[in-house]
């Protein structure tokens, strides 16, 4: 037991000392906590409740199960590649996809990552125990986060991208020697490349990543010539990422912009609502409340709280110039998403602009990464003050004090939103939308799972109620699916000749529903199943 007391103080003491060697205790820890939120919520199923958080599992395992041929091309245009890849050898086990637990796992090393790195920049910037304990607990004590990281999605991935390049950019500012462009490229370039290719989000991170990089030398410095070579250093491998990205859409897909403006693209989905006028598109009040409703209701009211007393903090304290340029690049998901938002390239909807109705509110969660920064630097405010006045030991109950008051806060929130999660968070609000309107195709899915006999299936995966193949656990290249191109559109012309089974939805985009229509497809197939959202034919002969 003395052993055990003895380990816990010196982990204890090494949260308040300077960050040195590569100790990773507060990484180990988060992670743990989000295995163990995993395992409450994989078991139910609710992790699969967003239809894009199974075609990302999809997309992942397609990779190496497909029938149209295994590769990288399976990647598709429609999301940017680094998650389904990070994610791919998660999912070799068909279980690990079916359940989801591959992605929950991915997620769980993402939240470990995101709150280490949090606390490495906190630490950088001089900041105590208190603060870097409460930066750390805004990420972990997050219900939204720690649902979205039990899921597929990309935001875990693109959080942890972004988290490695700020903690990178903090060592740059605060290092008492200056980086080398070597370093600069593999603790913030490289990060900064992942993030790129996470979401497009990263793609503004790459802009203020390099203009915080070249205002740091230039003020360390004085040399345009190490200006250069730093900036090379760090936008070198975000550039090769995004022009790989582009290579990648022209050769594959023979259009260096059909991510952009491809038939899937978010774009072209997005056309007719932005054409109807129900998007925010030219109206930057609307625009605002939308995406300040999706940050509150993900990263919470009292984590915000902690923030603004940061911000006073922050504009009290005497060193604002590189900590401000380093917020500012923390912040660029929130600025990407009000540029796209105003111009009708992302749309957010909740009771702020739309009553009643909540899509994509999950973007606001990468904001939790300059909440949790400004909260420490709220704390932080506080323990200077406290160093000021009093002898040692009153210091160290004031440090002590505010932690603790902090952090029970941040608990306290955590409860309160687990007390009615579905109405207080716009984040498992969705999911609880979305898992109850696929009550129907998850009864499908389950029911040609345990009735599938042999033989190939026709599916439109890229409706959202036909997004169910990792529910349905059947392996992938027994499926003709629209990611297999001709293939698709042979077995549909004449599904006769090339498939068994026939999966039909009876709302929304399905290609498949038109085939199934005629009548030489009711002459051959009959309905094995049948609810009012999904229709499963079988071949009437072998």
């Amino acid at each position: 037991m003395l052993s055990y007391a003895g380990t816990a103080m010196r982990l204890w003491h090494d949260l308040d000392r300077p960050i040195a060697g590569r100790r990773v205790p507060v990484m180990l820890a988060s992670a743990f906590v989000g295995l163990v939120v995993d395992a409450f919520v994989v078991p139910t199923g609710f992790n699969l409740a967003y239809s894009d958080a199974q075609s990302h599992l999809t997309i992942a395992r397609r990779l190496f199960d497909t029938a149209s041929g295994a590769g990288i091309q399976q990647l598709g245009t429609v999301w940017l590649p680094v998650p389904h890849l990070l994610l791919a050898p998660m999912v070799l086990s068909r279980w690990m996809w079916h359940t989801g637990w591959g992605a929950a796992v991915l997620g769980s090393v993402c939240l470990g990552v995101t709150a280490c790195c949090v606390y490495r920049s906190v630490a950088r910037w001089g900041g105590g125990r208190a603060a870097r304990m409460v930066g750390v607990a805004v990420v972990v004590i997050n219900p939204s986060m720690l649902y979205l990281c039990a899921t597929a999605l990309t935001e875990p991935v693109l959080i942890a991208a972004m988290a490695m390049c700020l903690a990178g950019l903090s060592d740059l500012a605060t290092r008492r020697r200056i980086s080398s462009p070597g370093e600069v490229a593999i603790f913030c370039g490289i990060p900064a490349a992942l993030a790129a290719l996470s979401r497009y989000e990263g793609w503004v991170l790459c802009l203020t990543g390099t203009i915080f990089v070249a205002a740091v030398v230039w003020r360390r410095s004085g040399s345009w010539s190490r200006v250069a070579a730093m900036v090379a250093g760090f936008a070198g491998p975000p550039l090769s990422a995004i022009l790989w990205w582009l290579g990648y859409n022209w050769v594959v897909f023979h259009d260096p912009l059909a991510f952009f403006r491809g038939q899937f693209s978010a774009n072209a989905q997005q056309a007719e609502i932005v054409a109807n006028g129900v998007s925010t598109k030219s109206d930057l009040g609307a625009s605002l409340a939308a995406l300040n409703l999706a940050v509150s209701s993900s990263v919470g009211p009292a984590s915000i709280a902690v923030a603004a007393l940061g911000v006073v903090g922050f504009i009290l304290s005497k060193r604002r110039g590189d900590r401000g340029l380093l917020l500012v690049a923390a912040a660029s998901s929130y600025l990407f998403l009000v540029v796209a938002l105003y111009a009708g390239q992302a749309i957010i909807w909740n009771p702020a602009v739309r009553s009643g109705y909540s899509w994509n509110n999950r973007f606001g969660m990468a904001s939790i990464l300059p909440v949790a920064l400004l909260a420490s630097v709220g704390v932080q405010t506080v323990e200077d003050l406290a160093n000021r006045v009093g002898a040692g030991a009153l210091r160290t109950v004031v440090r002590g004090a505010v932690s603790v008051l902090l952090v029970g806060v941040l608990v306290l929130q955590a409860s309160w939103f687990m007390q009615r999660p579905a109405e207080r968070s716009q984040v498992i609000k969705e999911a609880a939308v979305s898992w109850q309107a696929d009550a129907l195709s998850r009864q499908a899915a389950v029911w040609l799972g345990r009735h599938y006999d042999g033989g190939r299936i026709l599916l439109d995966e890229t409706g959202s109620a036909n997004a169910q193949l990792p529910q349905i656990g059947l392996p992938l290249r027994q499926y003709y699916l629209q990611a297999d191109g001709a293939r698709f559109q042979q077995a549909l012309a004449q599904p006769e000749e090339h498939v068994r089974w026939v999966w039909v939805g009876s709302k929304g985009q399905d290609a498949v529903r038109t085939a199934a229509a005629t009548t030489s497809f009711q002459r051959d197939y009959r309905p094995a199943f049948a609810n009012a959202a999904i229709t499963i034919y079988v071949r009437t002969y072998e």
